[in-house]
């Protein structure tokens, strides 16, 4: 206990080393509009394909191989330029890519189940909250950063369009700070540019996602 009474400046010092050593509990938590703050370090966790939907099913001919595809996916944007487009939309000098976290859960999905004749599927902001926290993200390691997330939701050849959900989230506590719905028409040769390149239109969209953050 701190007497004031018997030596206010002493006092005073200790109660100062208290409140700053308090300092990290008391920080306020990361916001949506830290997103494109280049002070808050951001990470990217890269593509979720846990909940992704390929419609129509008898469409794809190549079912068994999708888990390939989804290692194949993240593998391509570990390239230098996407480094570089990515911290360049985020407005950082230096965005960690660690995709340990999606590799893991997307190895788990059951590739006979992610062919679908659901051709208007998309994910709920709840259905992301909860892939959020089964990625299990090392937050220690990651602590104070803002976690940035490609949720894959459906890839369909019925209407020609690729969609992801762009997220955001606190790594702290891993709650959502912004979630963006995004779909687009894909292009490229072969199944994996052809499909990634929805991934590619994502990550160049990032920087109009400032607008909607104002």
């Amino acid at each position: 206990m701190i007497y004031l009474t018997s030596n206010p400046k002493s006092a005073m010092k200790k109660l100062l080393i208290i409140l700053i050593s308090l300092l990290p509990v008391l920080a306020p938590a990361q916001t949506k509009n830290d997103i494109f703050n280049p002070k808050v370090p951001m990470v990217f966790f890269g593509s979720d394909f846990s909940q992704v939907l390929f419609t129509k099913a008898e469409m794809f001919t190549n079912q068994p191989d999708i888990l390939r595809f989804f290692i194949d996916c993240n593998n391509y944007f570990e390239e230098d330029v996407f480094h570089r487009m990515i911290r360049n939309k985020m407005n950082r000098n230096e965005i960690p890519f660690d995709f340990s976290y999606v590799n893991k859960v997307n190895a788990s999905v059951d590739w006979q189940k992610v062919f679908s004749d659901r051709i208007d599927f998309r994910l709920s902001n709840s259905d992301i909250e909860n892939a959020i926290l089964k990625l299990n993200i090392d937050q220690e390691a990651y602590r104070n950063h803002i976690g940035l997330l490609f949720c894959e939701e459906n890839f369909s050849k019925t209407k020609k369009l690729g969609s992801v959900a762009i997220v955001f989230f606190n790594v702290n506590d891993l709650k959502p700070l912004f979630i963006k719905h995004l779909s687009f028409k894909p292009s490229g040769y072969g199944f994996l540019f052809y499909w990634s390149s929805i991934n590619y239109y994502a990550i160049k969209s990032l920087g109009k996602q400032r607008k909607e953050l104002k």
